[in-house]
């Protein structure tokens, strides 16, 4: 019983990703139209561009472990997109919206770090080693870009910003 749990809780996990992915890439596209420096508007274009694909792969582990998208919006990313929505609103300056801009497209990253690792975890667990390699990979996407917007935030945008 507590197998099939498991292997029910994970295609929960996998439909919530999903539908976080679909919200992930609609806020990065919202809030690229703010950021002032062509770096950070580069990697926010990435960073959809990446949702998109990694919502296609979703969907195909999914359907590999016998669910389908459930069509529930994540509530975790509802408010992670919300808070981006208010942080960015707030600024005034530009320099002060691309250094919200990182903040907030590193909180969405941090959560698609935990949620991919701890699914990849899951997967390794239920004997599905094929997708938890591929869910490590996606963590490690998000590592990357991670990386990149801690780069471009202590390079640049916060710099300006706290001038």
């Amino acid at each position: 019983m507590a197998e099939q749990d498991y292997a029910q809780w994970y295609i929960q996990g996998l439909q919530a990703l999903k539908s976080a992915d679909q919200q992930g890439k609609e806020a990065a596209e919202a809030a690229t139209k703010d950021l002032s420096d062509p770096e950070l508007r580069k990697i926010a274009e990435e960073g959809a561009a990446t949702a998109a694909r990694h919502a296609e792969t979703i969907t195909r582990l999914l359907q590999e472990a016998g669910g389908q998208p459930s069509g529930k919006p994540n509530k975790i990313m509802e408010g992670i997109r919300a808070g981006t929505v208010d942080v960015m609103a707030a600024a005034n300056d530009p320099a002060v919206k691309d250094a919200s801009g990182v903040a907030s497209a590193q909180i969405s990253l941090h959560y698609y770090i935990a949620a991919y690792g701890t699914l990849a975890a899951t997967a390794k667990h239920l004997g599905r080693e094929k997708e938890a390699a591929e869910l490590k990979r996606m963590a490690d996407e998000m590592k990357a870009f991670d990386e990149r917007y801690t780069k471009a935030g202590e390079a640049r945008a916060n710099k300006q910003a706290s001038q």
